[in-house]
């Protein structure tokens, strides 16, 4: 059976699971999104164009390909960053834009 512990902690993971659904999926693609991008900054921030273009046999002749793949994405994801920031007014402060209350859920509120 079972201890407390880790009854707990299997807890613990369900609630953030569940938590996770209740994200608005528009707030974390954006999110999601600026990760890929700063991923992909770190990864052209560790390789020269010199050592692109002269790859010795270890590395991977398609090396060049899956960089250039990432910035030619990375400009289309940025591109997409903006129009959902606008469209959905978030302020960069990922806690705070992630639980807020999605508009819909706004709306069935008592008001004063």
């Amino acid at each position: 059976m079972d201890t407390l512990e880790e009854l707990q902690k299997e807890n613990k993971k369900l609630k953030e699971e569940l938590a996770s659904y209740k994200i608005n999926g528009a707030i974390g693609l954006y999110y999601e999104l600026n990760r890929f991008i700063n991923t992909t900054v770190d990864i052209m921030r560790d390789n020269t164009l010199k050592g692109l273009l002269s790859a010795s046999k270890e590395d991977d002749p398609k090396k060049f390909e899956k960089i250039m793949a990432l910035i030619k994405n990375s400009k289309e994801h940025i591109s997409d960053m903006k129009e959902i920031k606008t469209s959905l007014g978030l302020s960069d402060d990922e806690e705070k834009d992630k639980h807020r209350k999605p508009f819909v859920d706004t709306i069935a509120e008592k008001r004063n």
